[in-house]
């Protein structure tokens, strides 16, 4: 008896705790806002982006760089990323519950923290770097500023990219759910639709093609815009572009994605959380092919074989609808944000008996030449190229379509046409191209170029060996051989030879290459190496005056290399 009064007592005891997790899931109070002023949206949690999921939140700095950026908590800065690229200028900090807050984009960072990265860039003699900072060496306290608000990497205006991450898993966790923005009472919009036949015979609206409809409707209740019901036969895909805003036009985000059919739920997904190793996955779970033609976002209610996404909740059949009978059935879309405001589209759609034909036809010229599978390696060799899709580079098989034709002006070989460029890859493939018509002095100059619009070039790098160039691509597309031979150009913006520089605190200068692309650059005054920030996007080299800039004569040279080995001294005495 009282066995069953000390259970009877520990149920009580666990019953609210688990209620309570189950109502918040994340601490609201625990955190504070990284900046002094109204938190304003430009980018939300999991928006769908070309070979990524966004990884945080981004906030508005009114337009301006230096913002005060505040630990959000007390903790410990645990790591530094400095990249001309990427996330720029990005800080790490530790807090003691479990999470590790994110600051990215930044112009700097401050006292402390500001003082031990730039000397560690010195012992480094590097601008960028990625370190681990040991545990306690550089402790904040909530409020402290950490940093100045930027535009750093790669970055399209002065904003703050702020994350909040599992510390044990860095796993990305959606920082609205930690209370980072009032309560939003506005719900998702739904602007299009689109349904998709999924193999031979399905058919939409009797033809073999996708089709996008567009959506009416406000307030969270949604229809078609068409009058017609949709004919459907066969098996058959869902999907459609949504987005959220709050209130005042704030962006954030859709969190979660329900499908029913006749009231049946077939597809569900939740985006609160994800690992950063699954974000390239978000070329799966998109329409590939309406991004990259048109940037629209489609959200598809599908689940490729290898899409290892782990936001789905509930599946029926990777989301793959058979539609064989003759009746009308409820198609019903409800979106959620992460303030569970909820958006529905309701729409039927009339279900005929699949025909005997096929709903796709084949030209004869564009029959496959080899299917590729995600299940393992797959070859692909001719006498002129090697081509190597390995394992899980791909989200499901693939019927491989190649192409090859004459060389164009300025390449070395002929160009091959893999695949196209509206299918995904997800990891990196081995590509080698025979350059038969390369001239000995060339062969360390040479590079693999995709060929793009107005047969423009762009560098996939390479190496040179035994008649072939060897180079990693991520991407399908058309590829050839041409050679970089020219050095890379460097512009100074406010100094020449001789300048005396006393009213300045600061040295500019452009920087460029013309096909592979810079590789290394170093800059010494007096002949010591200094510290110049490199803004890779606008091509430009900064140094800010610091004890090596000396009262007299400074001997100042950069050298600037490509990614093929041409290089560029540029010299100048400067006066202080």
């Amino acid at each position: 008896m009282k066995q069953d009064r000390i259970l009877l007592l520990c149920m009580f005891l666990i019953v609210p705790l688990i209620t309570m997790h189950g109502q918040q899931k994340y601490p609201v109070n625990y955190f504070r806002s990284p900046v002094n002023f109204p938190v304003s949206l430009s980018g939300s949690f999991a928006e769908i982006r070309k070979n990524h999921f966004h990884s945080g939140i981004d906030i508005r700095t009114q337009g301006v760089q230096g913002k005060p950026i505040y630990a959000v908590a007390d903790g410990y800065v645990s790591r530094v990323n400095v990249s001309p690229g990427g996330f720029g200028k990005a800080l790490y900090i530790t807090h003691p519950n479990g999470y590790t807050s994110l600051y990215a984009h930044l112009k700097g960072f401050s006292g402390a923290i500001a003082n031990w990265v730039k000397a560690r860039q010195y012992k480094l003699e590097s601008f960028a770097m990625d370190v681990e900072v040991p545990q306690g060496l550089l402790k904040v306290k909530k409020g402290d500023v950490v940093a100045y608000s930027g535009n750093s990497g790669a970055s399209g205006g002065p904003h703050l990219h702020f994350e909040i991450r599992e510390t044990q898993t860095q796993e990305i966790i959606d920082p609205l759910d930690f209370g980072f923005l009032k309560q939003d009472g506005i719900p998702p919009k739904i602007a299009w639709v689109k349904i998709y036949p999924f193999g031979e015979n399905a058919t939409v609206n009797f033809a073999g093609q996708a089709v996008l409809i567009p959506v009416t409707g406000s307030n969270g209740s949604y229809k078609l815009k068409i009058s017609d019901t949709v004919k459907v036969s066969g098996n058959i895909i869902f999907g459609i572009e949504t987005s959220d805003n709050a209130e005042g036009g704030l962006k954030t985000g859709v969190d979660g994605i329900d499908l029913t059919v006749d009231g049946v739920k077939v597809f569900s997904q939740n985006i609160e959380q994800f690992a950063f190793a699954e974000t390239r996955y978000a070329n799966s779970l998109m329409d590939y092919p309406a991004f990259v033609q048109n940037r629209r976002k489609i959200n598809r209610a599908y689940v490729a074989p290898n899409n290892k996404l782990g936001v789905y909740t509930e599946v029926k059949n990777r989301g793959v609808l058979n539609f064989t009978d003759s009746k009308l059935h409820k198609i019903q879309y409800t979106v959620n944000d992460a303030f569970k405001n909820k958006a529905t589209l309701v729409f039927w759609v009339k279900s005929h008996p699949p025909s005997n034909e096929s709903g796709r036809l084949t030209p004869a010229d564009k029959f496959p030449a080899q299917m590729f599978t995600y299940k393992s390696d797959n070859q692909f060799d001719r006498s002129n190229l090697k081509f190597t899709v390995p394992k899980e580079a791909l989200y499901e098989e693939l019927p491989f379509e190649y192409v090859v034709t004459p060389p164009v002006n300025g390449s070395y070989a002929y160009v091959h046409h893999l695949q196209n460029r509206y299918t995904p890859l997800h990891t990196y493939c081995t590509l080698s191209i025979k350059a038969e018509s390369l001239p000995e002095h060339l062969f360390s100059k040479a590079v693999i170029v995709a060929v793009e619009a107005g047969n423009k070039f762009s560098s996939r790098g390479g190496t040179y060996e035994n008649g072939w160039v060897t180079t990693r691509i991520r991407d399908f597309g058309n590829f050839t051989v041409a050679v970089d031979t020219d050095p890379p150009a460097i512009r100074p913006i406010n100094i020449f030879p001789n300048k005396k520089v006393k009213k300045q605190s600061s040295i500019m200068i452009k920087i460029s290459d013309n096909l592979s692309g810079i590789k290394t650059y170093r800059g010494t005054l007096n002949g010591k190496w200094i510290l110049m920030d490199y803004d890779e996007k606008n091509r430009l080299l900064t140094y800010a005056f610091d004890e090596y800039m000396q009262p007299g004569k400074n001997q100042f040279v950069l050298m600037v290399a490509d990614a093929v080995g041409n290089s560029t001294l540029y010299k100048a005495t400067l006066i202080r």
